[in-house]
């Protein structure tokens, strides 16, 4: 007779579990860790009087370089079956190949703004595209699909933007602004998420919960 409160216990302890095991699970850190370096890059170009296109090529290489470890990083803690997982690297190989080339450019031709747009559009055009795509193709597959579509939209909007100024600091000033707005709703993006997760999961344990009463 003494067992059963201990059963009992036991029948009911791993659904109580479950919203915290759920929303570790969920991938809500991933897009707030990625909007780190977009709120650093773009604040540092907000509070930064030198619009000049080389300053607008260190920030795009600090913003592609330190993305794509961020991005990169974030997806070797994925599991396999997570479809967020192959969208970070390729965001990765794109961010990394932009900074890259940014660093270079401003180390060899500094303040050259044909170079500048060119780098930008290159970048939008490509991340912007991969992630509208996968947004697109995954809406039934993962919560942030709807996310993906509108950052893809938004990333291919500064494509469009950039290829019609003509100067630097529009230029420089519209990384800055992109930086800002794409931090801000990553952030947001995964704190919803955390919150559904954990809503949720709530929800069923209660439910769970009430069954075995």
């Amino acid at each position: 007779m003494t067992d059963a409160p201990s059963s009992a216990a036991a029948a009911v302890d791993p659904a109580a579990d479950r919203p915290v095991e759920s929303a570790s699970r969920s991938p809500w850190l991933a897009p707030v860790l990625r909007a780190v370096p977009a709120l650093a890059v773009g604040l540092a170009i907000t509070f930064t009087a030198d619009h000049s296109a080389q300053l607008g090529l260190v920030m795009l290489g600090v913003f592609g370089l330190s993305s794509a470890l961020v991005l990169l990083g974030t997806s070797l803690r994925m599991t396999a079956a997570e479809p967020l997982r192959a969208l970070h690297r390729g965001l990765a190989l794109i961010a990394a190949l932009a900074g890259s080339l940014s660093f270079v450019s401003a180390a060899t031709l500094g303040a050259a703004l044909p170079v500048l747009l060119l780098l930008i559009g290159g970048y939008a055009v490509l991340a912007g595209a991969l992630e509208l795509v996968w947004g697109i193709r995954h809406r039934a597959r993962s919560p942030l699909s709807r996310d993906a579509v509108v950052v893809g939209v938004g990333t291919l909007a500064l494509a469009v933007v950039v290829a019609l100024v003509a100067d630097p600091v529009s230029a420089v000033g519209f990384i800055g602004a992109y930086g800002i707005v794409l931090g801000v709703f990553l952030i947001i993006a995964g704190l919803s998420l955390r919150f559904s997760a954990e809503s949720s999961a709530s929800t069923t344990a209660a439910s769970s919960n009430g069954v075995s009463a």
